[in-house]
């Protein structure tokens, strides 16, 4: 089949039209899923049942839905509607599939000047943890930066809970006496304990904002090791003035950054390209995917996320006792109130908010 630039141009606009129309799109994304769960029920009988699309009556179409689907039915290519084979390379959503973004997220201003058109841009995906499988690695979040930028760039630019731990609030002892949440915007999003340290290509790359920082302290953990075991991992430049152009790194090689005393991600490097002129000319670090966190549920009504963790309070039958707010405020004060702290879960501000392009 031999296809000119006027039917590829007719091609796109018509699935640019379908794209935009509610009801069409609607009629696709139905005709879709109807199609995945025959095919599921057909190849895989003997497990749950799962939940049927149920298709609109052709008698109640719009117009438009009807002519969509004539002209699908019409399609006599055999590679066109999806087999029964078509069951093996099918995988139900998974959760870092969705994304908490509806635009493309702005954290910076660059570029600043007009060399910022030669830099290159460098796509690098994070993964962290699973909380319940320290050994599988789920994807966190994606962004884009240009080759100017540096190391501690691409460290403020990856969302975290880490980084909205709450600040304590002490008495005149020193006794711990409560918690403030950070806030967006707020004095209180500023992280009083900004130290990491990166692992690029066996170089650790630490903040250098003390004589001893986690760079130094990676380094001497090693020296506890077995020296058959030791690897060699020799130090490099402060984050902040290492820029990307000046690594060599491999695609889809997996680096480590850890920060915040024990919380680690690992990112790797997924494209590198010379800007379009389709890109955007400033803003860069850009985010273009956060997957959604998953929150704990209130252990009282068990219906929406918590948003304390209540320490001490002998009510609540263990500590710490996760809960939502309305349930806490139901639940009265403390016959002890100088035993219990309340402490503010992460809201998932501070980084998972910002300014779009």
């Amino acid at each position: 089949m031999h296809f000119n630039q006027d039917s590829v141009d007719d091609l796109r606009l018509m699935l640019e039209d379908t794209i935009r129309d509610p009801q069409l799109m609607g009629h696709i994304r139905r005709t879709h899923e109807a199609t995945v769960h025959a095919i599921y029920e057909t190849a895989e009988p003997i497990r749950k049942k799962r939940k049927r699309t149920t298709l609109a009556d052709p008698g109640a179409e719009a117009p438009g839905v009807t002519a969509l689907r004539l002209k699908h039915e019409a399609i006599h290519l055999r590679c066109w509607p999806l087999t029964i084979h078509a069951a093996s390379f099918i995988r139900p959503t998974r959760q870092q599939d969705h994304n908490t973004l509806i635009n493309v997220k702005s954290l910076g201003v660059g570029p600043t000047s007009a060399a910022g058109d030669h830099d290159a841009l460098l796509s690098v995906t994070v993964y962290n943890r699973l909380s319940w499988g320290q050994k599988i690695l789920s994807r966190a979040s994606q962004h884009v930066l240009l080759s100017s930028q540096s190391l501690r760039d691409l460290f403020e630019a990856i969302p975290c809970t880490s980084k909205e731990i709450p600040h304590e609030t002490r008495d005149e002892t020193g006794t711990v006496t409560g918690y403030r949440s950070r806030r967006s915007g707020d004095d209180m999003a500023v992280d009083d304990d900004t130290g990491a340290v990166v692992c690029i290509e066996d170089v650790l790359y630490g903040d250098y904002q003390s004589e001893d920082d986690y760079a130094d302290k990676v380094l001497r953990q090693l020296q506890s090791l077995p020296e058959e075991k030791r690897p060699s991992l020799p130090k490099g430049g402060p984050m902040h003035d290492t820029k990307l152009s000046s690594l060599t790194v491999r695609l889809n090689e997996p680096y480590w950054l850890l920060h915040a005393g024990s919380c680690e991600h690992f990112f790797t490097f997924t494209t590198i390209r010379l800007r379009h002129p389709s890109d955007p000319p400033v803003g860069y670090p850009l985010t273009t995917q956060i997957t959604p966190p998953l929150c704990d549920n209130c252990r009282v009504c068990t219906k929406v996320p918590a948003v304390y963790s209540v320490v001490g309070d002998m009510r609540l039958g263990e500590s710490p006792f996760l809960i939502c707010g309305p349930c806490w405020r139901w639940m009265g004060n403390s016959s002890d109130e100088s035993e219990v702290l309340v402490v503010p879960l992460p809201i998932y501000e501070i980084g998972w908010t910002g300014d779009s392009v």
